[in-house]
């Protein structure tokens, strides 16, 4: 047999094994207390209990023992906006071993268990930590925790991410005829056709987001009387050397008035259009960070191993919510000593910046104006409310335990913004059944006024943690155990808003419908997102200068960024220009369009472990009415 006919045996294989897992139907009536019961049943299913290599025949692909699953999906559409094109979203995709859906779905447990709802497996739980902890930087020392979305293989002295799967199906494209490239262009999966000229894009540098996570839910676990103490112990082992971790972010944050001759004060294009409005108000003469996306520079990448994507570093808001999370799960809950070494007046600066940022999205609506620029790893903009409102949730629960008042200043500020644009955006963009439930949705399978609801379970869990996330406190009683309590002032609308949609949640059979979700992706996902936009840094790897109004765009092998601040009048003379030919689209243009596909994250794990933490709140507040 050929390796044609083993590839395309390998695709019937894989979208049958798919496809029988997922179109399950649920019949029975659950009642509210089987409904957690029901979730975590199907939570389990998504978990890899065995270790399995890829293989081109008998097909497999590779998952790793101890993670939880995902899988790259393609936005693929038509102009109608077919019910085939929606088999190919939901059904087509490929299994992705990464670090980061598992941590999330750690977490997530770790709160239900914390509510008393659910006791954790510790064998489990461990083989999970055992295998979180392989996705280490090894190019850091022993201890630092820096960590990549995939796992690293290593190459002429250099570790560099390796995703199993990708590359094993670039592989396979290398050797695949032009007749089917051409029918995977036409089924909408352009970047499948050509992932074998795309590879290197796989080799992410770590990033601030996977590492952030990683050390809050480190700390949740070191402080957690639920967890015994051999995962404790092998958790700090590979993390303990915080300060040199927190050393590197300062070091690749952005720094728009930096004199020296570094990258650090270039931003990607698609970031600086975004927030100029912001950047032109602030002092020059200041000393402005801001947490970036890549634990790297343009200056130390490694062509071909190391690299950032489109070669320039950029700030994502989800990214920088993540970024304080970890860091206030540290503030919150080390001794003052270990805060006075690692809270520096660097790190304060930093933290304070990026923390106006945040708020700068939120009470100017950019999830609604420029959610594809402005979140360019995360399309769910419940994924960004969430996680400025566990960040919320965490300070306002542990008030009484911040060490110093910038912080305190900082709570205060959260506080305004999500209990007013925040909260005001998620209360606006609610959908009602014809029983007055309340649902949200946002854009999976959303095209010629016509619907799938494929994201319609995940973006409801996600927009109701975010509501409760916002509006209630953690306490523990007497007997160790967490009660969710409501804010005082918590308006009627808020009350009303969550009840009404536990009821769209708790209904039988509600999780048996799509889980499907874009819980992240890659930057490039629309016609915005091509790095279309006014420049003053353009050159190729080699250094060699380009013309960025008559160039061609070639995405890895040109940098393209604003170094400094450009003058107000002056940038908005470059918005009338043409870059690479074309005009710069300044409206967001959607996620959805039949011209365009790009690949997403999916992981059905996720929309599940949410739930169950959204449902164990809920059944806390619910105790204490």
């Amino acid at each position: 047999m050929s390796k044609i006919q083993f590839f395309c045996l390998f695709l019937t294989f894989f979208g049958i094994c798919l496809t029988s897992s997922q179109f399950r139907i649920n019949s029975n009536g659950l009642s509210y207390q089987e409904q957690l019961k029901e979730i975590t049943r199907r939570l389990e299913d998504q978990r890899y209990n065995q270790q399995k290599d890829f293989k081109f025949f008998p097909p497999q692909f590779y998952e790793m023992k101890g993670l939880y699953s995902s899988n790259i999906h393609g936005n693929a559409m038509d102009k109608n906006n077919t019910f085939f094109y929606h088999l190919i979203r939901e059904y087509v995709g490929c299994p992705d071993s990464n670090m980061f859906v598992t941590n999330f779905v750690l977490s997530a447990m770790l709160d239900c268990a914390e509510l008393g709802t659910i006791e954790i497996d510790q064998e489990k739980f461990e083989e999970s930590i055992d295998a979180i902890l392989q996705f280490r930087d090894k190019n850091q020392k022993e201890g630092i925790p820096s960590y990549s979305f995939w796992k690293q293989n290593y190459k002429n002295g250099t570790w560099y991410s390796y995703p199993q799967n990708l590359q094993k199906v670039a592989e396979m494209i290398k050797i695949m005829p032009d007749w089917a490239k051409k029918l995977l262009i036409k089924l909408g999966l352009p970047f499948v056709a050509v992932a074998d000229k795309i590879a290197d894009a796989f080799h992410l540098p770590p990033d601030a987001d996977d590492s952030s996570v990683n050390i809050a839910l480190g700390i949740r676990i070191m402080n957690s009387p639920l967890i015994r103490q051999s995962i404790k112990e092998k958790w700090i082992k590979s993390n303990h050397n915080l300060q040199e971790y927190y050393q590197l972010l300062k070091k690749y944050s952005y720094k728009p008035f930096d004199v020296s001759n570094s990258s650090v004060n270039t931003l990607d294009v698609r970031t600086y259009f975004a927030f100029h409005n912001y950047l032109q108000t602030l002092n020059k003469t200041s000393n402005f960070s801001v947490f970036t996306t890549w634990i790297r520079s343009t200056d130390d990448q490694i062509p071909s191993m190391i690299e950032i994507p489109g070669n320039t570093n950029n700030f994502d808001c989800s990214v920088i919510s993540n970024t304080l999370f970890g860091l206030h799960n540290i503030l919150l809950n080390s001794n003052q000593t270990v805060v006075n070494e690692i809270f520096d007046e660097e790190l304060q600066g930093l933290y304070l910046n990026s923390t106006n940022v945040i708020i700068y999205a939120i009470d100017s609506y950019i999830s609604k104006s420029h959610p594809d620029i402005a979140f360019l790893y995360y399309p769910s903009v419940y994924d960004f409310y969430w996680f400025v409102a566990r960040n919320v949730h965490l300070l306002n629960s542990n008030y009484d335990k911040i060490p110093n008042q910038l912080i305190k200043d900082v709570v205060d500020a959260l506080n305004k913004s999500m209990k007013n644009q925040g909260t005001i955006y998620i209360l606006n963009n609610t959908l009602a059944d014809k029983n007055g439930n309340l649902y949200w949705q946002e854009f999976l399978g959303i095209y010629n006024n016509k619907t799938y609801h494929e994201d319609e379970t995940f973006s409801t869990v996600m927009a109701l943690n975010a509501l409760i996330d916002i509006w209630t406190i953690s306490k523990t009683d007497e007997n160790g155990k967490v009660k969710r309590i409501f804010d005082s002032q918590t308006p009627q609308n808020v009350t009303t808003t969550i009840q009404k949609g536990m009821q769209t949640l708790l209904k039988k059979n509600s999780f048996s419908k799509s889980n499907q979700n874009a819980f992240f992706s890659g930057s490039f996902k629309s016609l915005n997102t091509l790095s279309i936009y006014p420049m003053n840094v353009n050159h190729y790897l080699n250094g060699t200068e380009f013309d960025p109004h008559t160039a061609d765009f070639i995405a890895l092998q040109q940098v393209k960024g604003v170094k400094g601040i450009i003058d107000e009048k002056e940038y908005q003379e470059m918005l009338k220009q043409k870059w690479f030919n074309l005009n710069v689209i300044e409206e967001f243009t959607g996620y959805n369009s039949q011209i365009l596909s790009y690949p997403y994250w999916s992981s059905p794990a996720i929309t599940y472990s949410m739930g169950a933490s959204l449902i164990s709140k809920y059944q806390s507040l619910q105790s204490n009415d």
